[in-house]
C-alpha cells in the first residue's frame, strides 16, 4: 500500500484515444506517478505498482475485460477505470465487475477528479470494497486454521483428565461446536471472494455428486436433464450441499429433494414442512437456525455464494407444500 504523502506508483492500462489521450500526462503530476504504460492487464500484474488505471474506451478497447483480468491477477490492488462511455449502464457494470472507482472522461476537469479519487482510495484503502472482503477473507480462512491447533489442545489434554462423565460430555459438545464454527469461518473465507472464473457447468451432474457424499438416508433426489450455469465448479458444489443439508435436516428421512430448472436459474425443492412466513425473511441470515441441531450457517453460506456470483437466493413453497430455494442467475 502507498504511504502517505508520497507519489502513488500507477501502471496504465490501455491505449489513448481522443479523450484520453492526455490522460497520462495530466495524471503524471503531483500526488500520482504514472511508472508503467501497458496494453493488457496481463503486462501490468509483475509491475511494481500501488494502483492500476484501465483506460475503458469501447468498442476498440474493452476496460471491463481489463479490470476483470487486473482483479484476478491481483485482487488485493486497487484498479480505477477511466472511461470514455457516458451510458450509466456501463459505469455501473465496471463498478459491479469491482473498480475500485469509476471516472467519466466527459469534462476537461475529469483527469484532474482521477488523479485525487486515485490519491484518496490507495492511502485510504478501507474506500475499496473489494480489496477489503478479499483481505477479510484472507483473514477468515488463516484465523480458522491457526484457531484449530490450540483446539486440539484443549481435545488432547481433556483426553488426560479425570472429569466427571457429565462435565466431560459438556466440555466435549462446546469444543465440538467450536470446531464447527471455525469450519464455517474457513467456508465463508473463501466463499466470500468476488466469482471471476466461470465455466458452463450442468447442475444436475454437480448435484449428483454432491448428494452422494451426505448422509442422506432413505431421503430421494430428483434433477431436471438440462439444468446448466455459469458458475465456479467448486462453489456451486457447496451451494447445493448446503441447500440439500437444509433440506434434509428439516424435510425428515424419506424427504424428497428436486433441482429444476426456472426462467431465471434453478431452484432447489422439497416435499418437507416448508419454511414459515415469519422464518423466511431471516433463513439468510448469520447464525439463524430454526432448530438445535443446526449452527445456522448452512443458508448464510449459501446465499454469500450465490452474491458472490451476482446471483440472488430467494425462499418460497414448493409445489408440494414444502421449502423451494431459488437461485436466480438471470440467465
Amino acid at each position: 500500500m502507498n504511504r502517505t504523502g508520497e507519489a502513488v506508483r500507477v501502471a496504465v492500462v490501455g491505449e489513448a484515444t481522443t479523450h484520453s489521450e492526455p490522460l497520462e500526462s495530466d495524471l503524471d503530476a503531483g500526488a500520482v506517478d504514472v511508472v508503467a504504460s501497458t496494453e493488457t492487464a496481463a503486462a501490468a500484474a509483475d509491475c511494481d505498482v500501488d494502483a492500476v488505471v484501465v483506460i475503458d474506451a469501447p468498442p476498440g478497447h474493452d476496460g471491463l475485460a481489463e479490470l476483470e483480468a487486473a482483479r484476478q491477477a491481483d485482487p488485493a490492488r486497487p484498479v480505477f477505470v477511466a472511461t470514455e462511455s457516458t451510458d450509466p449502464a456501463r459505469v455501473e457494470a465496471l463498478l459491479s465487475a469491482g473498480a475500485t472507482d469509476v471516472t467519466v472522461l466527459d469534462s476537461p476537469g475529469s483527469p484532474a477528479q482521477l488523479v485525487a479519487r486515485v490519491s484518496a482510495r490507495t492511502t485510504t484503502p478501507t474506500g475499496d470494497g473489494h480489496r477489503v472482503a478479499h483481505r477479510w477473507s484472507d483473514v477468515a480462512s488463516s484465523l480458522a486454521h491457526d484457531a484449530k491447533n490450540p483446539l486440539n489442545v484443549v481435545v488432547g489434554r481433556l483426553e488426560l483428565m479425570e472429569v466427571d462423565p457429565v462435565h466431560a460430555d459438556a466440555i466435549s459438545r462446546s469444543v465440538d461446536r467450536i470446531g464447527s464454527l471455525l469450519e464455517e469461518l474457513s467456508t465463508l473465507g473463501s466463499a466470500s471472494r468476488r466469482v471471476t472464473e466461470t465455466e458452463r457447468v450442468d447442475v444436475g451432474d454437480v448435484a449428483e455428486t454432491v448428494w452422494r457424499t451426505l448422509d442422506a438416508g432413505d431421503a430421494t433426489l430428483e434433477t431436471d436433464d438440462d439444468v446448466t450455469v455459469e458458475a465456479d465448479p467448486e462453489r456451486l458444489q457447496t451451494l447445493l450441499e448446503r441447500l440439500f443439508e437444509n433440506a434434509l435436516e428439516h424435510g425428515g428421512e424419506d424427504v424428497t429433494v428436486t433441482v429444476t430448472a426456472t426462467d431465471s436459474g434453478f431452484a432447489v425443492s422439497d416435499d418437507g414442512p416448508g419454511i414459515s412466513a415469519d422464518d423466511r425473511d431471516h433463513v439468510f441470515e448469520q447464525g439463524y437456525a430454526t432448530t438445535d441441531a443446526g449452527e445456522g450457517y448452512g443458508l448464510f453460506v449459501a446465499a454469500t455464494i450465490a452474491d458472490a456470483h451476482g446471483w440472488t437466493l430467494e425462499v418460497g413453497e414448493s409445489e408440494a407444500g414444502g421449502a423451494r430455494l431459488s437461485v436466480i442467475t438471470g440467465r
